[in-house]
């Protein structure tokens, strides 16, 4: 772009969107706004890009994203992530980014990436690209959010009610160990470290309310 584009950074941390700011300032003007407070300051700033930075397991900032892109289908979006996975890839297409890149990449290249996405165009990292490539030469074709059963989509709502593997066991008349081998599956299927990160991608992915 000929003009200093503008740009709102958004994280729910604070020190990240310090941090993002003062790598982006030198390109144009930049606002930071709290996850809660990005329609507000993308409608007032009159935003070109919206730079989102996004935590492991974080479940609020695709929905926000999505909701402003919905409003807004001429902002540019780019993902800061801490790190990601292939269903992180799948959510950021849904929600409607443009660019993703890790927050370990050098700061030129983050400014290279948020100055090319308020262009229009798209950029997704090679450590990214590269680490997508390894996960979909080597998951098993029978996984993912999609092959889910029915037992085990009633095995992740319990659990995001709170319930123990003995208490889920109680509720679906199953042994306590059947319970667990239901949960190991998930925690496969959703790509999540445990219990609490399989229960934020149920609710990302819209399999739980």
């Amino acid at each position: 772009m000929s003009t200093p584009w503008r740009a709102v950074v958004c994280d729910s941390r604070p020190v990240v969107r310090a941090g993002l700011s003062a790598v982006l300032a030198p390109l144009g003007p930049v606002c930071d706004a709290a996850l809660e407070d990005v329609p507000a300051v993308v409608t007032t700033a009159r935003t070109d890009v919206l730079v989102a930075g996004l935590r492991i397991d974080d479940a609020d900032t695709f929905p926000v994203i999505a909701a402003r892109t919905s409003a807004d289908p001429s902002l540019r979006v780019l993902i800061i992530a801490d790190g990601a996975t292939v269903i992180d890839m799948r959510e950021a297409v849904i929600a409607g980014v443009d660019s993703f890149i890790l927050a370990s990449a050098p700061v030129g290249e983050i400014r290279d990436a948020a100055s090319a996405t308020a262009r229009g165009d798209r950029i997704i990292s090679p450590s990214i690209a590269m680490q997508l490539a390894g996960s979909w030469r080597t998951e098993p074709h029978a996984t993912g959010a999609a092959s889910l059963t029915t037992r085990e989509l009633e095995v992740l709502q319990l659990l995001a009610e709170g319930l123990t593997n003995d208490r889920i066991g109680d509720r679906v008349g199953l042994s306590s160990r059947t319970v667990k081998t239901h949960v190991q599956n998930l925690l496969l299927k959703l790509d999540a470290g445990d219990r609490t990160g399989a229960v934020a991608r149920g609710f990302r992915l819209g399999l739980i309310r």
